[in-house]
């Protein structure tokens, strides 16, 4: 008969403990070496064999996650929407746990917006809501766990999980055209040590669920931040202010609120050009804190409504580059590279610049000012007209339009100068010879300035264009625009109205026409 007897020695090389099976009369049968770690594989394998069931729905965490906000809100009444997709939305975990993200980013939301905004309210609807300024649609764009093993020389098999949100936030107007959209990944939280015997149970549930909360709120912070930072949003924002404080004034002191007759876009029918390619830019505030080119925002955005709706230009085949968006390296990339990786054969391209025009003093070459353009150094921080000529020249197009509502003589509107330097008289077409395939339609001649049509919210040249445009069948049933018909009528318009409200000689120039 055997008996066991169990005798435990300590070993200094194995993890474990070694037991040795003796015999009755004192002789040895084995030796057994059970390691810590099969031990709890052991006990592993009850658990996935049903003695313990992990739950099925994580419980909510309400952790406050420890945040700075700016000193200041943007003074907009915004309305959080949170699509039924994203609301009820499980992402499962390595283990098979369901994260509720809709209802995080909810929570989250009310938490963080507030901060940055002067009201904020959770809407069901992505649209106009009374007295709503604006829309934010917060959603989470991916989710990165990661399970770091920590076992050490303890008894218990044990990990941590780390986790990486990334939140995507949009903001739209009332109109539900975007404003700005920020992409934010948050830092690696890190998460605590779980043993693998805990897995499923309350401490486990409640850890997931933190590092969840804290990566969306530290990413939906930051985006937060960035997007309040925005020009296009600070824009937005003043131009907002200023609507409201109109409408508050008392009667006898308001002054009546012009909604402009081409904001309203025309029912012109025509067939969709998946031929055809544009780059809008408007540039309205600079990096140098140059002066402010009024509208030349809106308008860049307006013009791409046109451009799609009335002209059939596919939506994604035009760019609309505005403030910060638009930096020389955006230029570079749009001109040079995305055209010709698009434009094909008989194809269509379109070009508005709406923002500052600059001459160099040596050269008398004149330069379209980047978001990061600096005067004093133009020929390094612009982009000039030749250069912008040459590259949409060697593209296989049929018609290249560019339209440019800016001026270059540096006399003021929208030109700027070097400091010291005096204002120059330039001929736009000197020194420059166009493929035939382009058409240049420019807001003045070169020793003019460009004006805005203040009553009307646009720069005086993009307004008669778009009503020229909607109102005067200049646009050919394929899309395209007859050039000359469309001269024709907005020269005049310019000149009288730059010459009898603004007591300035504004010329618009057409170089390079082709007949219709």
């Amino acid at each position: 008969m055997i008996k066991i007897r169990i005798k435990k020695i300590s070993t200094d090389n194995v993890e474990g403990n070694r037991f040795d099976l003796i015999d009755k009369s004192g002789g040895l049968i084995m030796k057994v070496l059970v390691s810590n770690r099969l031990i709890a594989m052991l006990f592993l394998l009850l658990l996935t064999t049903g003695c313990v069931s992990m739950p099925r729905e994580m419980p909510m965490a309400d952790i406050q996650t420890p945040v700075s906000y700016p000193a200041k809100k943007l003074p907009l009444n915004v309305g959080v929407f949170i699509s039924d997709e994203n609301y009820t939305a499980k992402t499962t975990t390595f283990a098979s746990i369901p994260v509720p993200f809709g209802q995080i980013l909810k929570k989250k939301s009310l938490d963080v917006f507030p901060h940055f905004f002067e009201e904020v309210t959770l809407t069901k609807i992505p649209s106009n809501l009374p007295n709503m300024d604006a829309i934010i649609i917060p959603s989470v764009a991916n989710i990165q766990y990661k399970e770091i093993d920590t076992t050490g020389f303890d008894f218990w098999t044990s990990s941590r999980v780390d986790a990486q949100i990334t939140v995507k936030v949009v903001m739209t107007d009332l109109k539900n055209s975007p404003i700005v959209e920020k992409t934010i990944k948050s830092p690696r939280i890190i998460g605590k040590k779980i043993r693998t015997l805990d897995y499923g149970k309350p401490e486990h549930l409640s850890e997931i669920g933190r590092i969840s909360f804290e990566g969306v709120s530290a990413a939906l912070q930051e985006a937060a931040r960035e997007m309040v930072m925005s020009g296009d949003v600070i824009h937005y924002a003043s131009v907002r202010s200023k609507t409201k404080a109109m409408a508050t004034k008392p009667s006898q002191e308001a002054s009546p609120i012009i909604t402009s007759d081409i904001d309203e876009l025309p029912t012109i029918k025509v067939r969709q050009n998946k031929n055809a390619y544009a780059i809008v830019i408007g540039i309205e505030q600079y990096r140098q804190k140059l002066p402010k080119a009024d509208f030349a925002v809106s308008d860049a955005k307006l013009v791409s409504e046109y451009l799609f709706k009335v002209m059939g230009y596919p939506e994604q085949n035009i760019v609309t580059l505005t403030n910060e968006h638009a930096s020389k390296g955006d230029f570079e990339k749009y001109f040079e590279k995305w055209l010709f990786n698009n434009v094909e054969k008989d194809g269509t391209v379109f070009i508005y610049y709406s923002g500052h025009g600059a001459p160099n003093p040596k050269t008398s070459d004149a330069y379209l000012v980047p978001y990061d353009g600096d005067p004093t150094f133009i020929d390094q921080t612009g982009y000039s007209l030749k250069r912008m000529y040459d590259v949409l020249g060697k593209l296989p197009a049929k018609e290249i339009i560019v339209t440019l509502d800016s001026c270059f003589s540096g006399a003021g509107g929208r030109s700027v100068l070097a400091k010291g330097a005096r204002p120059l008289v330039m001929d736009l077409q000197s020194g420059v010879v166009l493929p035939k395939n382009m058409t240049v339609l420019s807001a003045s001649s070169g020793d003019q300035i460009s004006s805005t049509y203040d009553e009307k919210g646009h720069g005086l040249f993009t307004y008669f264009m778009l009503k020229g445009i909607k109102n005067e069948d200049v646009v050919n049933p394929d899309g395209s625009i007859k050039m000359d018909d469309l001269f024709g009528y907005l020269k005049p318009q310019v000149e009288r109205i730059a010459r009898k409200q603004y007591n300035n000689e504004q010329t618009p120039q057409l170089i390079g026409a082709k007949k219709n």
